[in-house]
């Protein structure tokens, strides 16, 4: 397929994929197993941009339906409960502790991770501090001596895999960090190499080692859309030492400073636009439904609108949404709002009038909630 003919993505909304390093080796028998990387990749088509955002393994977390545990031990529950199932824990799990939406799963073993990289030809990454780890872990639980010098590397599939695991040399947020350089590195390769209308035949080649639940489609569409966001619309951030708190000194149990947390959540999840206007936003009701204006208000705030005031629109009723704009600098976070809303982007008008804030939203009988 050209690249010309790929799907176009048509939603509106941010999507988000949980990606998941899988700790086994190709001799273990079929078993439960731990995560050994996570890691969300999003992409807003709106904006045109995209985010990578690592988890650290040892994060001390509440797991839905069970006792809090380490974040990686999420996909071991749900596989030990059914086969299959340890993805849609995993999800739940890291949406439940970060609060933002996860909308698909992705899962890789080892020799998956491997062959992958080799099908695209392997990467080059800048290796910013030499790797000598003399105790990485090999395919029969023996130990192998791994170097990797500073500057651009040319690596196949097991050094790239090698250099992504590492943790002698560093710390697990070391690591982290070059796991998104061997991420960034295999994306620029399949762009370069015009891979991209082949990542399904890619992927089917290694379906006893890659399990995802996205379908095919919206993968192709997903893929022609980062197609179009250059690399400095790409941030990454990480859950790193800064964020947490080292229980016993060593980084095996961190519990996370969710205060700390919330500004990187912020930074990679929400609009860059909304956050840069800094507008002003008042919520009136325009209906006879009691309490939309509030819930609203909830919701948009959790999007990291600013919303300082909700009120009724007094005894008017209104069949559709109006997002009243005073500053026409602000026409853009109108837009997201109206996105957000569900409403059309007709929906926003330029208001000359004076007001107290810069954007009025007044809910109409089209309003049903905030997606």
């Amino acid at each position: 397929m050209p690249v010309q003919d790929l799907p176009v993505w048509d939603g509106k909304d941010r999507v988000t994929i949980l990606l998941l390093g899988i700790d086994m080796r190709s001799s273990d028998p079929v078993a439960p197993t731990r995560s050994d990387t996570m890691i969300l990749l999003t992409l807003d088509p709106l904006s045109l941009t995209a985010g990578m955002f690592s988890i650290p393994r040892d994060l001390w977390v509440p797991i839905p339906g069970y006792a809090e545990n380490k974040i990686n031990v999420a996909h071991f529950l749900g596989e030990a409960r059914r086969a299959g199932e340890g993805p849609e824990l995993a999800r739940r799990t890291v949406q439940l502790n970060l609060g933002v939406p996860v909308h698909y799963t992705a899962r890789v073993d080892f020799k998956g991770f491997e062959r992958l990289i080799d099908t695209i030809g392997g990467v080059t990454v800048d290796v910013e501090r030499a790797i000598l780890d003399s105790e990485y872990p090999n395919e029969n639980y023996g130990i192998n001596r791994v170097y990797i010098g500073v500057g651009p590397q040319r690596m196949d599939g097991i050094t790239a895999l090698r250099y992504a695991r590492s943790r002698h040399s560093e710390s697990d947020f070391g690591r982290t960090r070059r796991q998104q350089r061997v991420l960034e590195a295999a994306r620029m390769q399949t762009l370069n190499l015009g891979l991209v209308p082949k990542l399904p035949q890619m992927i089917g080649i290694l379906t006893s080692s890659i399990t995802m639940d996205v379908p095919v489609f919206d993968l192709l569409a997903l893929a022609n859309l980062g197609r179009q966001i250059p690399r400095e619309a790409i941030i990454t951030r990480q859950v790193d030492h800064n964020h947490v708190i080292d229980v016993n000194g060593d980084g095996t149990v961190l519990v996370p400073d969710r205060a700390k947390i919330r500004p990187i959540i912020q930074e990679v999840f929400y609009d860059p636009v909304v956050r840069a206007n800094a507008a002003t936003i008042e919520i009136l009701n325009g209906t006879s439904r009691d309490g939309i204006a509030t819930a609203a208000r909830t919701a948009l705030v959790a999007q990291r609108f600013d919303v300082r005031r909700v009120d009724s629109a007094g005894n008017a009723t209104f069949d559709h949404t109006q997002i009243l704009v005073r500053d026409g600098t602000k026409r853009e976070t109108g837009l997201r709002l109206a996105r957000a809303l569900g409403v059309p982007a007709a929906s926003v008008i330029s208001d000359k009038r004076q007001g107290a804030y810069h954007i009025t939203v007044i809910l109409g009988g089209d309003f049903t909630s905030v997606r």
